[in-house]
């Protein structure tokens, strides 16, 4: 009887042991502020390598060893077009994966709030929750923007937004009304691309708020996205 108890406590032990260390692997892939800020930007859409190192301020090789780093664990997933590796954050998991990690370092973490002042100073009031943004949304006279460059939007948007790029709204391209209400959203609440479109659309006279979810936050939420065409 004692050995079959032994030898259940070691079943139990391996059972452990292997689903905690299959779960570790997720946490150990994120645990490096440019595999964040990669996995953040693969949640906008698609891109490639050299793209995203770009972006992300990093030599190619680096991006490409964080980017294994992230497939090996099934946070992204890569798809091939012709010569070229296009990778992909791997669904609506990791979006809220991304939207957690970023409530909690701004709940626990003083620096996170500290680094946003810093950079830019006392931010306008936002909405900053799905329920608020639905309810403002229900408003027929409420036009949702996306400030997100254009190609981030044709990969996934918000339902009923515009595509406003700033390059855009600087150019007046995009018809606006004075009489409608603007919600402004870009990737989430580390980009500044909606506080920049807000602060424009104000000083041109227009009604705007900057919404504080990006689509990683809006589908941890529940909500659903679509894709241009």
């Amino acid at each position: 009887m004692n050995m079959a108890r032994a030898a259940e406590a070691r079943r139990k032990r391996q059972f452990k042991d292997a689903v905690y260390a299959a779960a570790a692997r997720v946490p150990a892939a994120l645990a490096n502020r440019h595999r964040l800020e990669l996995l953040d930007l693969l949640s906008q859409r698609p891109r490639a390598v050299a793209d995203v190192a770009a972006e992300a301020g990093i030599t190619i090789a680096n991006a490409s060893q964080h980017l294994q780093v992230l497939a090996r664990c099934g946070l992204v997933a890569v798809e091939r077009r012709g010569t070229y590796a296009f990778y992909r954050a791997a669904g609506p998991p990791v979006f809220r994966l991304l939207a957690e990690i970023r409530a909690i370092a701004s709940s626990i973490d003083a620096r996170v709030a500290d680094a946003e002042r810093a950079y830019l100073g006392s931010r306008e009031p936002c909405i900053p929750t799905y329920g608020e943004a639905c309810g403002a949304l229900d408003d027929p006279r409420t036009i949702l923007l996306d400030a997100r460059p254009r190609e981030e939007y044709e990969a996934a948007h918000l339902p009923g937004a515009i595509s406003a790029p700033l390059d855009a709204l600087r150019s007046g391209t995009i018809g606006l009304t004075r009489s409608r209400r603007y919600v402004v959203y870009c990737r989430g609440p580390y980009c500044v691309f909606a506080d920049d479109a807000v602060l424009l659309l104000r000083e041109r006279g227009f009604d705007a708020t900057r919404l504080a979810l990006g689509p990683a936050e809006w589908v941890a939420a529940g909500g659903e996205v679509q894709r241009a065409g």
